[in-house]
């Protein structure tokens, strides 16, 4: 990943990435979670990107982990 985590392509790699989680939150069985922790090399850039995008565009029910740089999703019934 480059320092680009912004702009067109940033944009267009984050939508992408977006459908993915989404698909996996739908097909997840009840009981079961999803964690997803920001570990690349601009780790601090890609977590102020992500929660800003979950903060908006995503169900309330994610949690967010500022310690760990992560969002964990638990589907209950």
């Amino acid at each position: 990943m480059d320092s680009s985590l912004t702009g067109k392509e940033g944009n267009r790699t984050q939508a992408i990435a977006i459908r993915q989680v989404r698909d996996w939150v739908e097909q997840l069985p009840i009981g079961d979670s999803l964690t997803l922790r920001c570990e690349s090399n601009l780790s601090e850039k890609q977590f102020r990107v992500w929660k800003k995008w979950f903060t908006k565009h995503e169900d309330s029910s994610w949690e967010i982990s500022e310690d760990h740089k992560a969002f964990f999703f638990y589907k209950d019934k």
